[in-house]
């Protein structure tokens, strides 16, 4: 039962974060605003800046110590080496490249098939990143035809799946944006999303690797997720 819980601790950490960080701003809004309301319309441009600035404030603050609280959350939970997984995660961008820099190559696909089987001992004729994302991948994206279309990474995210013992899964969702459109490719190529999963052992070694490129729908759907998610703020 003990390690049900953890399992379910580290899997929603960060939807604790979000979670506390947002009741937080709430009860700041409604003990402020209760007191500016208290003044009824004649309240001044003035009281309402500094509302303004005091619950801008105390989010600052409250994120600030959930941020805390949730790297010492992670650092309690056992088995997870958070160097570990900041480590791992560089290993899987650069499968993830790996695998989808052949959109742009000018291989077939058994040369691009043997390339990755040469490179990565834990890939072989049975692995389906190799017998089914290589080929779909390639073809989708004009590979296949000469010169195919060129991604940059626009986006990436990797997360811990499973901990057992020292070995270590992940899960991650990648978007390829097009940066150069290949002859055979229209005009209107959208982004790409790539859902992968891989694993390491303990001395940061990728042990498997899987990927399925997104269909049309999921696209599209990750695609309007994106377009809703707010701007960072800039930094410098």
């Amino acid at each position: 039962m003990n390690e049900e819980i953890k399992d379910k601790l580290r899997h929603h950490a960060g939807k604790i974060l979000l979670g506390g960080t947002g009741a937080l701003l709430a009860l700041s809004a409604v003990t402020l605003g209760a007191s500016l309301l208290g003044d009824g319309p004649a309240a001044s441009d003035a009281q309402a800046e500094a509302v303004v600035q005091k619950l801008e404030g105390r989010l600052g603050d409250a994120q600030g110590k959930l941020a805390t609280q949730h790297a010492a959350l992670l650092a309690r939970l056992p088995g997870m080496d958070i160097e570990r997984v900041n480590r791992d995660r560089a290993t899987g961008r650069s499968l993830l490249l790996s695998l989808t820099d052949s959109s742009a190559s000018t291989r077939t696909v058994k040369e691009q098939q043997a390339l990755l089987d040469a490179r990565y001992s834990f890939l072989d004729h049975a692995s389906r990143a190799l017998t089914e994302f290589v080929p779909e991948w390639m073809t989708a994206t004009g590979a296949t035809k000469d010169a195919g279309t060129t991604y940059t990474l626009g986006d990436l995210d990797i997360d811990v799946s499973r901990v057992q013992g020292l070995n270590y899964s992940y899960t991650g969702v990648a978007r390829l944006d097009p940066v150069r459109i290949g002859p055979e490719q229209s005009g209107t190529t959208k982004s790409e999303f790539v859902v992968f999963t891989y694993s390491t052992s303990q001395d940061g070694a990728a042990t498997s690797l899987d990927a399925y490129r997104a269909s049309s729908k999921t696209r599209d759907a990750l695609a309007a997720a994106d377009e809703d998610r707010p701007s960072p703020e800039p930094t410098g």
